[in-house]
């Protein structure tokens, strides 16, 4: 009889603990269910966050290079004072719908720097209208003496382009001072009575056959050079400096300027118009400083 209720008592205890685990494993299930649930929700959340900053990421990029004529121009004129030459060309053809562009001075359109630095810039600003006034192997007297600013005045070009007769001057052999006189009044001329237009001194290519040959002055074009410069400095007119760019990235890439040009040394082989096109597009794209 004991035995029997004692097993009855056992039954009872062993089904009791049984509901228990059962009632208890689902409350657990449930939770960890629910907690799962959560994690994931959130996880949807973050990912939904992280999708929509990329979508408003791309969408001020795309602002960017969707910028309006008006909103160019705005940037430019806040940051008139430190902009580069490409730049101040292309702000001009915001300005002027085409704009003017006048080469000027020492320069020959059939040469390999004109190609270079006039497709680099019809590639990257508004409309332009080129105008060449040249006058190749001019020194800063001739242009000077001749009157030449007079045929530049008379186009009213928005942009001007004044290739410095460095390696003219020399040979012409005269001081540093007329050098300065000659170029101060050419210039003054050309800002004094266009006032608006953007004047762009632009240096030679390197000459590597007229390097440290001299005149009876001992000077060599890159004195006349360096002269040219300080009377831009002075009158706050702009350089593209190519000479200066191409020398550093020779020294950069490790050539021997002798290796960058043909046997003769009077022109560029194919990696010299290599590293002239990267002193162009250098010398064009650095910013002033303000």
């Amino acid at each position: 009889m004991l035995t029997c209720e004692k097993n009855i008592f056992i039954t009872i205890v062993l089904m009791t603990m049984s509901l228990l685990v059962i009632v208890f494993g689902r409350g657990y299930a449930s939770d960890q269910e629910e907690k799962m649930l959560r994690e994931s929700q959130n996880g949807n959340s973050r990912g939904d966050l992280a999708s929509q900053k990329v979508i408003a990421d791309k969408n001020v990029s795309s602002d960017t290079d969707t910028l309006s004529s008006e909103e160019q121009l705005e940037i430019y004129e806040e940051q008139i004072e430190s902009l580069s030459a490409i730049e101040r060309i292309d702000y001009q053809t915001l300005v002027h719908k085409p704009a003017v562009l006048t080469y000027y001075g020492d320069a020959d359109s059939s040469s390999d720097w004109y190609a270079a630095l006039n497709n680099y810039i019809n590639e990257n600003t508004g409309e332009l209208t080129v105008e060449n006034i040249t006058y190749p192997e001019y020194d800063t007297y001739e242009l000077y003496i001749e009157q030449t600013t007079s045929n530049v005045l008379a186009v009213k070009p928005d942009i001007i382009l004044f290739r410095m007769p460095a390696l003219a001057d020399k040979a012409r052999d005269i001081g540093l001072s007329e050098t300065n006189d000659y170029l101060s009044n050419i210039l003054t001329t050309l800002t004094d009575d266009l006032p608006d237009s953007e004047i762009i001194l632009v240096e030679p290519e390197p000459e590597i056959s007229e390097i440290n040959n001299l005149n009876s002055r001992s000077l060599d074009y890159r004195d006349y050079m360096n002269e040219m410069e300080e009377v831009a400095s002075e009158l706050g007119i702009q350089v593209i400096a190519i000479h200066e760019q191409f020398i550093t990235i020779a020294e950069e890439e490790g050539y021997e300027l002798t290796a960058l040009y043909t046997e003769d040394e009077f022109d560029l082989n194919e990696e010299g118009l290599n590293v002239l096109q990267q002193a162009i597009e250098r010398g064009v794209t650095t910013k002033l400083e303000e």
